[in-house]
C-alpha cells in the first residue's frame, strides 16, 4: 500500500512538472498597434464630446432620434467608421459654426452606418 501511495505521488509530481514547463508565448506589441488603439480612443472621445453638445442633442431630437440611441449606434461603429466620422468633425469650422448641411450630412452618415450594420 505504501508503494502504491508513493507511486501515485510520484506520478502526480511528474504531471505537475510537465504542466509547469509548458511553453509560454509572448511577443512584442508594435508601435502601430498601440498608436491605432490610442487614436481610436481619442476619436471615440471626440465623437462622444460632439454628441454631448446641446445643439447636437437638439438637432437629434428634432429628427426624432434619441441621443442615447445615437450613442449606442456610435458605439457599434467599426474603427474605420469612427475614424471617418472623427475626421469629418475635425473638418468643421473651428468656431463651431456648423452649417445645417454639414450637420445633416454627419448625422445621416452616422445613421446610415448604423443601419448598414
Amino acid at each position: 500500500m505504501k508503494k502504491n501511495f508513493l507511486s501515485l505521488i510520484s506520478h502526480l509530481l511528474m504531471v505537475c512538472l510537465f504542466v509547469a514547463t509548458l511553453p509560454a508565448q509572448a511577443s512584442m506589441i508594435g508601435t502601430q498597434d498601440v498608436l491605432a488603439e490610442q487614436s481610436l480612443a481619442a476619436d471615440r472621445a471626440k465623437i462622444d464630446d460632439f454628441l454631448a453638445r446641446d445643439n447636437v442633442q437638439q438637432a437629434l431630437q428634432s429628427m426624432d432620434v434619441a441621443p442615447d440611441l445615437a450613442r449606442q449606434r456610435v458605439d457599434a461603429m467599426t474603427p474605420a467608421e469612427i475614424a471617418s466620422l472623427s475626421q469629418r468633425i475635425d473638418s468643421m469650422p473651428v468656431a463651431g459654426a456648423l452649417s445645417g448641411t454639414d450637420f445633416v450630412i454627419i448625422l445621416l452618415v452616422a445613421i446610415l452606418v448604423v443601419l448598414i450594420l
